[in-house]
């Protein structure tokens, strides 16, 4: 399904020499994951694929949905200090010659080595201590609204799951946002995903500079679940603890963590089947 165009207002390729962070070294993963027609998958190997990724990111979260960091309007680029660490990966359309699709990676021994999690900045993570070998934190999932389509989204979680099996990790983990600042939206969204709660063991808190304020129990709210966390669920993501507030991104987040031994037999062929 196509979602409607996001208003062309981002500005012009620029140089490389404009990106302020340099990519991990990439070397024989430099093939790509995985190819589907006209789309292929493969981690960003330069100054410009990391760049191109960013401004998508900057067109889908800024410019599409309203939200996003303020200072990414001076520079076109939705980016930060995790960017420089973690691995980027991004779907190309080979007949138009541009990125379409991206995800940011990073494992938790990566995480360890460098800034921590992103998530962890709003989520206590010391629960998940105990598994920091076999996570992945996915992150900044963007996918240009010409080409919002079920090929490019299944392309994108087969690379992931090549990425993971490859390395040998099992927990995909990380924020899903909701595109409200509203605080009652969030506490109904938490009650409506009730039965998708994660189990006790990977259960966890909002960090308290991001906790919600208490909920108004008398508010009857309407809340849609956003496409991206529903199709998470559907394949057997849980939610980890009540939502977080990130102000500065603009949006209500939902830790949620997938195991990929825990698929169902649907799933496991959506995410794990190779794609040529």
């Amino acid at each position: 399904m196509t979602m409607p165009a996001a208003r062309e207002l981002y500005p012009a390729r620029e140089t490389s020499a404009d990106v302020s962070v340099s990519l991990p070294l990439v070397t024989a993963e430099a093939a790509p994951l995985a190819t589907w027609g006209r789309y292929r998958a493969r981690l960003a190997q330069t100054a410009v694929d990391l760049q191109d990724a960013c401004r998508l990111r900057f067109k889908v979260f800024n410019l599409e949905l309203g939200e996003g960091l303020l200072a990414s309007y001076e520079t076109g680029l939705d980016q930060d200090q995790f960017d420089a660490v973690c691995d980027h990966l991004i779907v190309e359309d080979m007949e138009q010659g541009r990125i379409v699709g991206t995800y940011r990676m990073q494992s938790g021994i990566t995480a360890r080595e460098n800034f921590g999690y992103y998530s962890e900045r709003e989520f206590c993570f010391q629960p998940y201590e105990g598994i920091r070998s076999q996570v992945l934190e996915l992150g900044r999932a963007s996918i240009d609204s010409q080409h919002r389509t079920s090929e490019v989204l299944t392309l994108l979680w087969r690379s992931i799951g090549q990425y993971a099996r490859m390395r040998g990790l099992r927990y995909l983990i990380g924020c899903s946002s909701l595109n409200s600042r509203d605080p009652q939206e969030g506490w109904a969204m938490y009650h409506r995903l009730g039965s998708f709660l994660a189990r006790e063991p990977f259960r966890t808190d909002a960090a308290e500079p991001y906790q919600l304020p208490p909920e108004d129990t008398a508010a009857s709210i309407e809340v849609k679940v956003p496409k991206l966390l529903k199709t998470y669920i559907g394949v057997g993501a849980r939610i980890c603890s009540e939502p977080a507030w990130d102000r500065e991104f603009g949006t209500i987040d939902f830790l949620t963590l997938l195991d990929l031994e825990d698929l169902s037999p649907a799933a496991r062929t959506r995410f794990m089947t190779d794609t040529q």
